[in-house]
């Protein structure tokens, strides 16, 4: 009897993992693709870049992709914006960025997005089972505050690279980034970003490159690599030929 009901919970276990996989592959090959021809001709972000350009790059479409991480709270316009300026490495682009455009259009695409998902049965049912509810999606932040992160340089790397950390973790990485008045990669501690993090596997959007990696522990990162939506750091050399991502 209590074999037969363990085999009958491991059943049911298995049956749940593989539908909510697919609903996972649904949101990623169906919802996702539709979703960005819906938004696509609304907003260009700069002379350069139009918006479908900007979700083919990690930071963007792994924010996105964070809302079905059970822990990980719903992204903001803030964290949108942000995104999208590291997108297009606006940060050293100042010139070729227009803020305002990037605020509307992070906005437009939260709206869109939260609208899109709730009138979507498998997505609500998807958030459902990651015991995540629509109603707290209250993306909105005071425009005045993203301006006042997106024209400082420091502040784009701390508020992006901090939806990262964990605070469980004692481990950590450390990342180097451009100075606030420079265009290079400066290696000085005080233009570095410590987060806390248990470094086994990433969220997608985390290795980027024009930014340098290092374990709190001292280890330098020489290759990430990417899989099915997560990011390695050094990950075994017979795992190097798959998906580099960021390579020394």
């Amino acid at each position: 009897m209590i074999k037969l009901l363990r085999n009958n919970i491991l059943k049911t276990y298995w049956i749940n993992s593989k539908i909510n996989n697919g609903k996972k592959l649904y949101f990623n090959h169906i919802f996702y693709p539709s979703f960005l021809k819906s938004i696509n001709n609304h907003f260009i972000i700069s002379e350069h870049y139009e918006l479908k350009d900007t979700f083919l790059n990690s930071p963007v479409k792994g924010l996105i992709n964070s809302v079905f991480n059970p822990n990980r709270d719903f992204f903001s316009s803030l964290d949108l914006s942000v995104a999208i300026n590291i997108s297009i490495n606006g940060f050293c682009n100042e010139k070729y960025v227009n803020n305002d455009t990037i605020i509307n259009s992070a906005n437009y695409i939260c709206e869109s997005l939260k609208k899109q998902m709730y009138e979507d049965k498998i997505i609500r049912e998807l958030l459902k089972d990651l015991d995540k509810d629509l109603q707290n999606f209250n993306f909105y932040t005071e425009r005045e505050k993203i301006e006042n992160i997106l024209n400082n340089k420091d502040k784009i790397f701390k508020t992006y690279f901090g939806r990262f950390n964990n605070e469980n973790y004692s481990t950590g990485v450390k990342i180097y980034h451009q100075a606030n008045n420079e265009s290079w990669l400066n290696w000085k501690d005080k233009n570095s970003i410590s987060i806390n993090h248990n470094c086994i596997e990433f969220d997608s959007g985390f290795f980027l490159c024009g930014f340098d990696y290092e374990l709190l522990s001292g280890e330098s990162l020489k290759i990430a690599s990417s899989e099915k939506g997560k990011e390695f750091f050094n990950p075994p050399k017979y795992e190097w030929g798959k998906n580099v991502i960021w390579a020394q």
